[in-house]
């Protein structure tokens, strides 16, 4: 390594520290916008690094590396959580003095955060939403989006592991069967390979509950600075939000908590 490279140099500060630039004249809270959001977007690209090779080391039968990146997964999220709250200590009439500086754009148009849903296997961004998200999104970012969706999600890595175990999942009964074995762990003779599957989905569980904190988290400052108003890029503001705060990218693993012990035979 050269003796010539700085702090500096080495996190190009020159160049980061000249990205937040204010659109409103004499707002001084646009500046914390600007960073906040700017800072979560850089958090989003590692989260994405992270995901996907935790849905590699699935696909390469290593549940134990997988589990291991969605655990910091989980951590960096949590940090994401914490890097919203300074955006609370903004009054409401900070943010309206530079919100017409925003024009049409809206965190909506996050196109990693919608490749994180995508990656983790959410079902929504199929739909009728990620359509409209993906009309809002670059043509390098739809290209990028078109490509994630059409790799394996973490899901879909996930549900391939079980059946490499033996596990039926073609249906979702044979699926809650599978959970169900999962959740009687530990028994005498099980091989490790079960503990393993069962850890990881605890994991993915983890990793969808604390997304569903972050858009809670969200969704709540939102509430904050605009009340009931429509938010910008012509979404609903706080209801769209707010519904999405009840999305869960795994849901059948939540169902299967709450479904009574079940006699299977040992395999």
């Amino acid at each position: 390594m050269s003796d010539t490279v700085t702090y500096s140099d080495y996190l190009r500060l020159p160049e980061l520290l000249t990205l937040q630039v204010p659109l409103a004249d004499g707002v001084r809270d646009e500046r914390l916008f600007i960073t906040v959001h700017q800072v979560q977007e850089l958090w989003f690209g590692q989260l994405l690094d992270d995901l996907t090779d935790a849905r590699d080391r699935i696909l390469d039968g290593d549940p134990r590396a997988a589990r291991a990146r969605l655990v910091r997964g989980a951590v960096i999220a949590r940090a994401l959580i914490a890097g919203i709250h300074p955006l609370r200590s903004m009054p409401p009439r900070e943010f309206h003095a530079f919100r017409g500086a925003l024009g049409s754009s809206s965190g909506a148009q996050s196109a990693q955060y919608v490749e994180i849903s995508a990656l983790s296997g959410a079902d929504w961004v199929h739909g009728p939403y990620g359509a409209r998200v993906a009309a809002g999104l670059s043509p390098a970012e739809r290209e990028r989006l078109r490509t994630r969706l059409e790799e394996p999600s973490l899901w879909e890595a996930f549900v391939g592991l079980l059946g490499k175990a033996g596990f039926e999942v073609a249906t979702q009964d044979g699926r809650r069967a599978a959970y169900a074995r999962l959740a009687d762990l530990p028994r005498d003779g099980d091989p490790a390979e079960l503990s393993e599957l069962a850890e990881l989905a605890e994991a993915l569980v983890d990793h969808d509950e604390v997304w569903t904190e972050w858009r809670a988290c969200h969704a709540l400052l939102v509430e904050r600075q605009i009340g009931g108003l429509p938010g910008t890029g012509g979404s609903t503001g706080v209801a769209h939000l707010r519904a999405a705060v009840y999305r869960r990218f795994y849901p059948e693993l939540w169902e299967a908590r709450g479904a009574e012990p079940v006699a299977l035979p040992d395999r």
